[in-house]
């Protein structure tokens, strides 16, 4: 328990003077348009560890879409009301990032754009090369293991309004 105290008050300061420059955090839509779901601190903290403890969590690993890649993106990991989601800018982009440097990103835009009113998340780049985003979204949890994500089309299973690409479900 004081570790997750001791870590989100860190990570809250550190975040305030980083997130104007590198971290994008989502804005709610106009009442008219479809609106973006909120998610909880504590879920998407979760969700972060997780990413950190992942084989070889240190180890720089080929990022891309490429099928030679070291680890294939795009990928999505869900903790409660919190998607975390990695992929890359465009298909031949690829980028050597650890697991680590992927999970502190996620921390930072945790603490920024989900601690903090109006708790919707957002999205930043990572990496030596900055191709890669990493993406924080609230989900609802619907029928039958199907999420709701914002933005999700009726016909298509698609979440738009991201920077990045389209997000598939």
């Amino acid at each position: 328990m004081i570790s997750f105290l001791l870590l989100s008050f860190l990570a809250i300061t550190w975040a305030g003077a980083v997130s104007e420059t590198r971290v994008g955090c989502w804005q709610q839509n106009p009442p008219h348009e479809r609106q973006h779901f909120t998610t909880i601190y504590k879920h998407c903290y979760e969700g972060i560890k997780d990413l950190a403890k992942l084989d070889k969590a240190y180890a720089p690993i080929l990022f891309s879409r490429k099928p030679n890649a070291g680890y294939k993106v795009p990928e999505r990991w869900i903790t409660g009301t919190c998607y975390i989601h990695i992929d890359m800018h465009n298909d031949d982009d690829e980028d050597y990032i650890s697991f680590q440097e992927i999970a502190i990103e996620a921390g930072v835009i945790n603490a920024a754009c989900v601690a903090r009113p109006p708790h919707l998340g957002g999205t930043s780049p990572v990496g030596p090369k900055k191709v890669m985003n990493v993406t924080i979204l609230g989900v609802r949890p619907m029928k039958g293991n199907v999420l709701a994500l914002p933005g999700v089309s009726d016909k298509f299973p698609v979440a738009v309004g991201a920077t990045g690409p389209i997000l598939p479900l």
